[in-house]
């Protein structure tokens, strides 16, 4: 029976039944994505007091996020989040 993984806020990946180590962590790591782009929700509203060059940094990393190669866990390189 696949079980569920929950990272940050709480958004969850499932694991599948009898995963290898690879599989396991590529689902750990998704999830990490998926908190960090939950995490970074605020610097997309229209009303955050964000510049348009600071905007620009957040939409940029966001992507970057979504972009990700979780499946090699031994091998993700995470973009920088904006200050």
């Amino acid at each position: 029976m696949p079980y569920t993984y929950q990272i940050g806020n709480g958004n969850s990946v499932i694991i599948p039944n009898n995963p290898t180590t690879a599989e396991s962590r590529g689902c750990i790591e998704k999830a990490r994505r998926n908190a960090y782009l939950a995490s970074s929700d605020w610097a997309i509203v229209e009303d955050n007091g964000l510049s348009a060059s600071k905007k620009t940094e957040w939409k940029t990393y966001r992507q970057a996020l979504r972009d990700l190669d979780t499946s090699d866990y031994k091998n993700i390189t995470w973009p920088t989040k904006p200050e």
